[in-house]
């Protein structure tokens, strides 16, 4: 379950397996002074001090940190994850975008520049104290009021080579897939009977065109029919829904979308 400091109460009551906390820049300050049965996942802030993080940025701008600078503030990240990670049970594990995004349209070189540094960044981190899992990216993102292009970590087949290469496993972000799915003519379903063998956790949620994320269960066009047996046949695999506003009212809009995955046919141990 997805969940900040202020609302861990309102999010047990569904008796996670799982508490997913969706960090800020803020939070490395965060201290908790309760033990938890559940198993920490941290998601990686995207801003810090109000710029980007991004792992394979070409160069720093104004709106941008650098690949090194990036680095570092990951890396404070995972170690502040391990730190609460004594609080929960299990290895903890941290989702990190890995960036790649750009206002105007890169040339085929720079996205290919892009994803030759996503391995080596990754390299740079010293990750053996989290379950360390990158996570797809819709084609579009949203940051400063605009929109965004996401260049790389799109395909599976870029994320089964990522995986390959270091041995790590993946977030797979379904809304975020269908997103991309919906731009070029991809199969949802094709794409997730590639990655699902490296994905050790999803994110779930309605998805519209390339643009309409996360939105609630039966808004969109994400194919659930299908998904749910593929997801039904997976093992020691975990997920969280990520519905827009989905915590107010104590978690309603969550509470609704799982109810309505449980409806129609997901299993939840």
């Amino acid at each position: 379950m997805k969940v900040r400091k202020h609302d861990v109460m309102d999010m047990l009551k569904f008796d996670p397996k799982i508490l997913e906390f969706h960090f800020s820049d803020s939070d490395l300050e965060l201290e908790l002074d309760s033990n938890f049965d559940q198993q920490l996942i941290v998601h990686c802030y995207e801003y810090f001090n109000r710029k980007i993080v991004d792992l394979v940025a070409l160069e720093e701008t104004n709106q941008i940190h650098s690949k090194e600078t990036s680095i570092q503030l990951v890396q404070k990240a995972i170690d502040k994850t391990i730190q609460l990670g004594e609080n929960f049970k299990g290895k903890p594990s941290i989702i990190v975008h890995p960036g790649g995004y750009s206002l105007e349209n890169l040339s085929t070189d720079n996205i290919q520049k892009m994803k030759n540094m996503v391995v080596d960044s990754v390299k740079q981190l010293e990750i053996s104290g989290v379950n360390f899992l990158l996570e797809n990216m819709p084609p579009y993102g949203w940051f400063y009021g605009g929109r965004w292009n996401s260049n790389i970590f799109l395909e599976s087949e870029d994320l089964i080579k990522y995986c390959t290469e270091t041995n790590l496993n993946v977030c797979f972000d379904l809304c975020h897939s269908q997103l991309y799915c919906n731009k070029v003519g991809l199969s949802l379903i094709d794409e997730l009977n590639k990655i699902k063998d490296f994905a050790m956790h999803y994110h779930l949620s309605d998805a519209e065109g390339p643009e309409g994320e996360g939105l609630q269960f039966g808004e969109g066009d994400l194919p659930f029919d299908k998904v749910i047996p593929i997801l039904n046949k997976l093992e020691n695999r975990s997920f969280a829904i990520e519905v827009w506003k989905g915590h107010e009212q104590g978690g309603k809009g969550f509470r609704y979308f799982l109810d309505k995955l449980i409806e129609n046919g997901l299993l939840v141990q």
